[in-house]
């Protein structure tokens, strides 16, 4: 993280322990009794928290939570799914060591947050610091356990750090009451953060991060509890970043994605971000490996070396209509030949649907010198496009298809047309649309905007709808994807491109329980089918 400073470094060395993360203890030589003294020391200890956003581990957004756990569905697939395990190949077990290094990493971020908070008011620092410093740790805290819940189902609820081994025997909390520490905590902290414009950056967590992120929460829980009751608290959350008059839609799509490699923030629209920077030649400090992972395929090193390991499915390739600029930019339009950025680029045929890459972030916008696996890109975790997104969708659940969700979603579409904002166009949405087909187009322009930035999978499984997407992308590829394979151009061949969603079963609604925290763990239990 670019906001990480050398003492929390320091914090970071000192505060590492066994693999074990619900028995995460510092270390002997320094410990909670002779740190979290002034205000250099919280800073240094909410930047550790911050940390494991973008773990080296690889665990969370660097690339796990990025690339791998949130594909294979209607939006992208793994080239070569079906050669070895891996979560978004639907072939791993329980022992998968990516499982547990998520695990592992998001609980070390709560214990981080944990002990910053017991320990926080004996710092002499003034009152004004110490609330920014423990509303953000409040909402961090929140986070990991939001990223968990989403994934595992019930998990152990951490609110207090653990200082025995006494403490590692820990039974799953139900996930209705996760969810509502999840509320409780982000919604505390709401008061107690910074705006955006203190910072003028999104690497720190903000009143309207909070607030987009607390909508977002609602509409989780509202979905996968089946509770209708948290859309209005969704849409109450929305209204504070849409009327905080601080954010608005980029005019130019693809700039959102290029300032994120480029190292330049638009607090407009990039609400949140988890920041990234590249290797030094000295150490690794926390350089992402999405960047490297997620693009359109070269073998160069020094242009920007990218295996090329997502493509897009020709679902959503279809998705989008005539004149959408957000396809070609999302979607490769071309492919290097050989893999080599030396030689021209050449164009896709225009009938080519499946395989082709996915081309959001580009290397050649990396401002930094290149590294061939680690970048310094930034993953967006919050948008305003999302925010307007959410609210036409909360509205819509609460009283139907009203002119303001209307406008929230033709907002989105108008710049995705490249037509201004005030205008009606041939980009708004037919007028009169039943509560049902609003949905409808709500979920389709989710998949549009936000392709490729982690929600696909989750959004399914909110709407219920993640079983039924994958099998009928059975029958999609096996009816319209090409029999044979390109690897040149991206596609792996139909009988790859079918493997994860032949091996998906309701089993892969859940993530497992790490073997190894089962292991460590008498009250831990494993979910249904693994």
């Amino acid at each position: 993280m670019k906001i990480l400073t050398a003492i929390a470094f320091l914090f970071l060395i000192i505060h590492s322990s066994c693999e074990n993360y619900l028995d995460t203890k510092p270390i002997n030589f320094v410990t909670p009794d002779n740190f979290y003294n002034n205000e250099e020391e919280l800073t240094a200890a909410l930047m550790a928290v911050y940390s494991e956003l973008g773990s080296t581990t690889d665990g969370t957004y660097s690339r796990f939570l990025s690339l791998e756990a949130p594909s294979s569905n209607d939006e992208m697939v793994r080239r070569g799914a079906n050669t070895e395990s891996a979560a978004d190949a639907y072939n791993a077990s329980a022992s998968y060591d990516r499982f547990f290094t998520s695990w592992t990493t998001l609980y070390s971020g709560i214990q981080r947050a944990n002990l910053l908070l017991e320990n926080i008011d004996k710092a002499l620092v003034t009152p004004d610091i110490k609330n920014k410093i423990r509303g953000e740790t409040l909402f961090l805290r929140a986070f990991y356990h939001f990223i968990l819940v989403s994934y595992w189902g019930d998990v152990p609820l951490k609110l207090s750090s653990t200082n025995s081994l006494n403490q590692i025997y820990i039974a799953r909390t139900p996930v209705k009451q996760v969810y509502d520490a999840v509320i409780k905590d982000m919604t505390a902290s709401y008061e107690l953060v910074d705006e955006i414009t203190t910072f003028n950056h999104a690497g720190r967590v903000s009143k309207t991060a909070v607030a987009g992120i607390l909508a977002r929460v609602c509409l989780h829980a509202a979905g996968r509890l089946r509770d209708a009751s948290y859309y209005q608290t969704a849409k109450d959350w929305t209204l504070k970043v849409i009327q905080s008059g601080i954010h608005s839609l980029n005019p130019d799509y693809k700039q959102i994605f290029i300032n994120h490699s480029a190292d330049i923030y638009d607090i407009k629209e990039s609400i949140w971000e988890v920041e990234f920077q590249h290797d030094n030649g000295l150490q690794r400090n926390e350089g992402e490996r999405f960047g490297s992972t997620i693009g359109i395929r070269n073998n160069d090193d020094k242009t920007g070396f990218m295996q090329g390991n997502y493509t897009a499915t020709g679902v959503l390739f279809s998705l989008y209509e005539q004149g959408d600029v957000r396809r070609d930019w999302n979607i490769a339009p071309f492919y290097y030949p050989n893999f080599d950025r030396n030689n021209p680029a050449v164009q896709y045929p225009s009938n080519y649907r499946w395989g082709r890459y996915v081309a959001k972030w580009r290397r050649e916008y990396q401002t930094k010198e290149y590294n061939k696996n680690f970048g310094g890109t930034n993953w967006p975790l919050l948008r305003y496009a999302d925010v307007l997104l959410m609210f036409a969708e909360a509205e819509n659940e609460i009283n139907g298809a009203t002119p303001q969700a209307y406008e929230a979603i033709n907002l989105v579409r108008r710049r995705a047309y490249q037509l201004p904002a005030e205008q009606n166009s041939t980009a708004d949405l037919p007028p009169n649309l039943s509560k049902e087909s609003f949905f409808n187009w709500i979920k389709d322009e989710r998949a549009r905007e936000l392709a490729f930035e982690g929600h696909r999978k989750l959004d399914l499984l909110r709407w219920n709808l993640l079983t039924t997407t994958m099998q009928q992308m059975l029958t999609q590829i096996t009816t319209t994807a090409p029999s044979g394979s390109n690897t040149n151009l991206g596609y792996s061949g139909r009988v790859a491109t079918l493997r994860p969603y032949q091996n998906f079963s309701n089993r892969d609604l859940l993530f497992p329980i790490p073997t190894q925290e089962l292991s460590l763990n008498s009250l831990m239990r494993q979910n249904t089918g693994w």
